[in-house]
This record gives C-alpha cells, structure tokens and sequence, in this order.
C-alpha cells in the first residue's frame, strides 16, 4: 500500500511531466490519473482542481531545483562564479520548463492567492541563495556587504528588472521565447559582475 506522501509525490511527478509537455490548458486531469493508474477521485482528493495542482507542481519543481543549486553552491569559494552558476541554472530550470512556466501569469489571474504563495516562497528562496554567496564573500574576504539580507534583494529585484526590461522590447509576449532568454541571461551576468565589483573589499 502506498501512503499518502508518496501518493502525493507520485501525481506531482505525473503531473509535471504532463505540464511541462503539453502545458496546463492541454493537460487534464483524467490523463494524469490514467499515466498513474489511479481514480480521478483520488487525485481530486489531494488536489481539488487543475489550478490547485499546477500550483503545487511549481512548487515542486522550484523546491527541488533550489536544493539542487544550494548543493551546488556549496562547493563553490568563489563568490563571482558562484553567482555565475546560480544564473545558469536559474535559466538551465526555464528552459526545462519553459511550457510549463509559460503558464504561470495566466495561472496567477485565476487563482492570485495559491500563486502568491508559491511565487512568494520563490523569492524568499531566491534571496537567501544570493544572500549565502554575499556571506561566503564577506567570510572569505571577496566582498565587504553591510546588509546582506537587503543587498542580497536588491541584486534579485535587479536580475527580475532586467527580464521586464527585455520583455518591454519585444511587443505583445508575457513570457520571453527561449531565445530572448539567452539575451537576458548574458544581460543578467554583465549586470551580476558589475554589481558584485561594487561590493568588492
């Protein structure tokens, strides 16, 4: 028998691999129940809708990429090429979930609250990863960062800002296509090494 954690984990695996394939409007939930061998009333009691599930998907699959770069990080002295790899595999994960996450701002109008959340934590995992290189800066003499916690939101408002800014360019797109992503990755580093010069000991 399998309990309900991992039946939980299961339909959120099912359920990634149909979002990131077809995207939510093409995915139902009769299919990700059938890819499991499970009951629709199953899967309605862990979840009470598609929206609610695609929010706990992105959850997901945002927790486990932020343990992936934590990890990696890890193993990392150097504070530039830490941000460097943080940066690479922030757009490595949008790439891998590209169809998934195109959804996400029409997710965000029709359930503002669940998003929120969702969105909310991945900000405050998003900082806390700048927030340990600026600490293993300051620890290792590289960087000298007064308010790291602050700094650490600033350098995450401006990587986000300059998405924004890139998307300004180009008429009519919510979500940029995967090749504007390259722009902005190469746009986000630039800006990443300048910021981190001025922080410099």
């Amino acid at each position: 028998m399998i309990n309900a954690d991992k039946k939980r984990t299961l339909i959120l695996e099912a359920a990634t691999r149909r979002f990131a394939h077809f995207g939510l409007t093409k995915t139902t939930m009769a299919e990700i129940a059938k890819d499991l061998s499970f009951s629709k009333a199953l899967l309605y009691y862990y979840f009470p809708d598609k929206n609610s599930l695609y929010a706990a998907v992105l959850e997901h699959v945002m927790r486990k990429t932020f343990q992936e770069i934590e990890a990696g990080l890890s193993a990392i002295n150097d504070c530039e090429e830490a941000m460097m790899y943080m940066l690479d595999k922030r757009i490595a994960f949008i790439t891998k979930y590209y169809t998934l996450l195109e959804y996400s701002m029409s997710a965000v109008q029709q359930m503002p609250d669940e998003m929120a959340c969702v969105m909310g934590e991945a900000k405050d995992e998003e900082i806390e990863l700048i927030s340990a290189i600026l600490r293993k800066g300051n620890g290792n003499g590289q960087l000298k960062v007064d308010d790291v916690a602050e700094t650490a939101e600033i350098i995450l408002y401006a990587l986000v800002g300059m998405r924004f800014s890139v998307l300004s360019d180009i008429k009519g797109l919510l979500f940029p296509t995967k090749e504007e992503f390259d722009r902005i990755l190469t746009l986000q580093k630039k800006m990443a090494i300048i910021l981190l010069k001025g922080l410099r000991a």
